[in-house]
């Protein structure tokens, strides 16, 4: 795997802090007090910073130069979760159609890792494995505005699900009826059965279940298919 840039690394610490709840939805983050805790130089947590804001993760703050956590609205998540389900269920049925060994071998590797730093209750890791197996689909799409829009919806849901999964929120007593991880392997198998409508099926069956589960007010998401 590629080594990380300083300016990943301080985004991945910053998410990080953020699973752990160290900051909250309208907080602002300030680059010099994250650059002392991270032990960094302010250029790549600004660089950071500026990289978070372009997914919608945070927000530049109002009268300011800085950046915050952006509020969390329920209009807001039905209309994310909506759009990550039809994207994604996209991306991972053109994944089963063409995935080489290597890309099934990766998710393979990073779903079992997943189930292991769950287990462990391992939170800032758990959450960047997420990232890492529904980026890879996304890449193994093979169609880079699909990539592109994934990565900016995954992002913004991402505060719901450091937020409100049970998971992420609660420090026992998670909800472990429902299990990602598994949700991640049944993708997998279709991906390397060469299963595209299964896989399809797979992914927004696993969209619709995280949107589900979270401890937000929120409608239920109609018309995903």
């Amino acid at each position: 795997m590629e080594s990380l840039s300083a300016t990943d690394k301080a985004g991945r610490e910053i998410v990080r802090l953020i699973a752990a709840h160290r900051f909250s939805p309208g907080e602002r983050l300030l680059e010099t007090a994250l650059a002392r805790e991270l032990g960094m130089s302010r250029t790549p947590v600004r660089e950071a910073l500026g990289q978070l804001a372009s997914t919608g993760f945070l927000v530049k703050s109002e009268g300011s130069r800085g950046y915050q956590i952006p509020l969390l609205t329920p209009k807001d998540i039905e209309d994310v979760f909506f759009m990550r389900g039809i994207l994604e269920s996209k991306a991972a049925m053109l994944c089963a159609r063409s995935a080489s060994k290597e890309t099934v071998l990766e998710l393979r590797r990073i779903n079992a890792r997943e189930e292991e730093t769950f287990r462990a209750n391992l939170k800032g890791e758990y959450a960047e494995l997420n990232e890492d197996f529904h980026m890879l689909l996304a890449d193994s799409s093979d169609n880079p505005y699909m990539k592109m829009y994934i990565r900016q919806l995954y992002w913004r849901s991402n505060l719901y699900v450091l937020f409100f999964m049970s998971f992420y929120c609660l420090e026992s007593d998670y909800d472990t009826k429902r299990l990602s991880y598994l949700e991640h392997r049944k993708i997998v198998d279709a991906v390397e059965g060469g299963d595209p409508g299964a896989a399809e099926a797979a992914m927004r069956d696993h969209i619709l279940s995280s949107y589900n589960h979270l401890l937000f007010p929120k409608k239920p998401l109609e018309g995903m298919s």
